[in-house]
């Protein structure tokens, strides 16, 4: 489709990526996806074992009324979109008790993975998986993604990555204050069902138990079968990324069998997820990393905040400025 914004390429096909590239194509321009894994998603990820389904990095979506909300609810099919009707509460060194119930909104999952809002958010676009993409060159006022060339760009993926694309095209944008933090994500998997909860997830409020979050897949999604998904704070990250997985799935269990007993004890199914770049712990201002009439604009959760809904406006800001 020949447009005035010519063709447009963007690197990353997680929830940024797939915004920006649904806003382009609102606007009568095609763009082509660049994705290192085998499918969209980035961060809003699900793994499946056995018959169990496990959302390892965002567990949940709480849009806010922000753009993601409308997309979901208006624009996307529902049939698997799940309310979550019980809260978060929080735990101080693993002694639950309710949270702050007047925060928050209408949170969201999907019985068959968070993931499938990748999939509905990609449906007629063009994404190329399994392309790592190191560099990127230049040839005239075009940049040259794998002998391609392509007028606009657009850049999704952390911006540790960000920038060494960037310094490929001796480019300098102001990202440098952007700091991630890594997460440790464990899945378990129960023959038995789990405990009559009030909540279906606990947090750590402190930020200083090594358990910072555990959600209650079961209890979020009442037809996946017996099923939690433990995240591990920053600090206890950093120091365990490297430990053996059957250490790091002991220490979890220990956490589960502390909170609902024995019963707990012997997982059926186990599984980990390593997040190196899990959420951003201190942003960029999208305005400054992007002026107007860029031609090469970054997006994603590190330039509008650590959320699903964060990412997702972000990528279709970035779009917004090659259409402007």
């Amino acid at each position: 489709m020949s447009t005035a914004t010519g063709r447009v390429a963007i690197i990353g096909a997680g929830i940024a990526g797939l915004a920006a590239g649904r806003r382009l194509r609102e606007s009568g321009v095609d763009a082509v996806i660049f994705e290192k894994s085998r499918g969209p998603g980035g961060r809003c990820a699900t793994r499946r074992q056995d018959g169990f389904i496990w959302d390892t990095g965002a567990t949940s979506i709480l849009p806010r009324g922000k753009r993601l909300e409308r997309v979901m609810l208006e624009q996307l099919p529902t049939d698997d979109l799940v309310e979550i009707t019980k809260p978060v509460f929080v735990h101080h060194n693993l002694r639950v008790s309710p949270g702050d119930s007047s925060r928050g909104g209408r949170r969201w999952a999907y019985q068959s993975g968070i993931n499938r809002l990748a999939h509905l958010l990609a449906e007629g676009l063009e994404i190329r998986p399994k392309v790592s993409i190191t560099e990127i060159g230049r040839s005239g006022s075009q940049y040259i993604i794998n002998e391609e060339a392509f007028d606009r760009l657009v850049i999704t993926v952390p911006t540790p990555q960000a920038s060494l694309l960037l310094w490929s095209l001796a480019e300098s944008r102001p990202i440098a204050n952007v700091r991630y933090r890594p997460c440790l994500s464990v899945c378990l998997g129960f023959e038995a069902p789990l405990p009559d909860l009030p909540y279906f997830a606990v947090l750590d409020p402190t930020q200083q138990h090594p358990m910072v979050w555990l959600s209650a897949e079961s209890v979020k999604c009442p037809l996946r079968k017996s099923s939690v998904v433990i995240q591990i704070n920053r600090e206890y990250s950093r120091r365990w990324f490297d430990r053996a997985e059957d250490e790091i799935i002991e220490t979890a269990v220990q956490y589960v069998t502390h909170l609902w007993g024995e019963a707990y004890a012997t997982p059926i199914a186990t599984d980990t997820m390593r997040w190196k770049y899990a959420q951003p712990e201190a942003l960029a201002r999208f305005d400054l990393v992007n002026p107007p009439g860029s031609t090469l604009v970054l997006a994603g959760d590190a330039l509008w905040g650590g959320h699903v809904e964060d990412a997702f406006e972000s990528g279709c800001l970035a779009a917004e400025v090659l259409l402007s």
